[in-house]
């Protein structure tokens, strides 16, 4: 597992920990947004929502699916 792989999944698995009342399956852009609403209220947020916000969202949906299974 590639770096970007391994930070990919720690934000997606920090957005679900802040937020754990999410009964859906995200859509790429749900999970930018959330980042970005973490970013701007938070002055420590998780520096790998950086990358998050950055990927492209096939990224995304990929390590989504990956996540959703364990």
């Amino acid at each position: 597992m590639d770096n970007n792989t391994e930070t990919l999944r720690d934000a997606i698995g920090t957005i679900y920990s802040t937020f754990p009342k999410l009964n859906y399956t995200p859509h790429p852009d749900d999970l930018k947004l959330l980042a970005a609403y973490m970013k701007s209220t938070e002055s420590e947020y998780p520096k790998s929502l950086d990358l998050l916000l950055s990927v492209n969202n096939a990224d995304i949906e990929l390590e989504l699916i990956k996540y959703k299974r364990f």
